[in-house]
């Protein structure tokens, strides 16, 4: 009869002899590629919403600057001017002195009573193109007027302010915690934000056909606090650098063309 002692001998000289299991070792390149996956799911995420904010705001850019043609596509070749635009020819005047009788005349419209009638503020799509009515010149401000052009600068420009706060205010804030910057510093940079967010909704609310002395003061004060925002934000990540710089001549590209644009002789009309 073998005892333990015995037992526990012919194992250990077996033990060679027997085959025995082996552990499956995952190669180090198929751990790295498993630790990089959420990384890569979080980066293709990012750069989707890089892209959508890109196109948005390059949208937006061109919907400012199509402002006219999108006027005369939306009112006159569309029809929208038959539908919406009812106040008597006759009562319209243009600010340059044209007779708007001529220009409804020249562009055909005419009601179904066989009147001739003319987009007055707030009439149509957008203001009418065709010369500005009821005032000196033409900008944005007259052309959305409107509610549907109000409607569609709301819409279009909300991309871009999501920008301005995820990767502008909220982007310091989150370096802030691993490069010390000031807490003065950020909270201006969000201060002038939220200046520039008030501001710029109350230009949406009070437009020109409504309440033309509030909306002129919100452009201004919202223009100001963009630019001090900008400035501020270049100040932060520092001007020197190549994100600094670009921050630092696009507010200038921007002034200089609010200045220009205030002092350019204007057209009295499209046609």
């Amino acid at each position: 009869m073998c005892n333990g002692r015995t037992m526990q001998s012919s194992m250990t000289l077996l033990a060679p002899q027997m085959p025995q299991k082996e552990e499956y070792s995952q190669p180090p390149g198929e751990i790295h590629a498993q630790d990089r996956t959420p990384h890569l799911h979080l980066e293709l995420r990012i750069n989707a919403l890089k892209g959508l904010l890109a196109f948005t705001t390059a949208l937006f850019v061109l919907f400012l600057f199509s402002l006219p043609f999108l006027s005369w596509l939306f009112n006159d070749v569309f029809g929208f001017a038959k539908d919406l635009c009812e106040t008597p020819a006759e009562e319209i005047q243009c600010g340059s002195g044209v007779s708007y009788v001529e220009i409804a005349e020249k562009l055909g419209r005419w009601s179904a009573d066989g009147e001739l009638v003319g987009c007055g503020c707030e009439d149509g799509i957008f203001r009418d193109w065709s010369c500005a009515v009821g005032t000196t010149s033409f900008s944005i401000s007259y052309f959305i007027s409107t509610a549907p052009g109000t409607g569609a600068m709301a819409a279009l420009s909300a991309w871009p302010c999501i920008g301005a706060w995820f990767y502008g205010a909220g982007a310091l804030r989150r370096l802030s915690r691993t490069e010390g910057t000031n807490a003065f510093t950020l909270d201006f940079v969000g201060g002038t934000l939220v200046a520039f967010q008030f501001f710029y909704g109350l230009f949406l609310i009070n437009t020109t056909c409504i309440a033309r002395t509030l909306h002129t003061i919100s452009v201004a004060l919202f223009n100001v606090a963009a630019v001090v925002h900008y400035l501020a934000v270049a100040y932060t990540v520092d001007r020197s650098t190549r994100a600094g710089l670009y921050i630092t001549i696009s507010v200038a590209v921007g002034v200089v063309a609010i200045a220009l644009g205030a002092v350019w002789p204007e057209s009295p009309s499209w046609l």
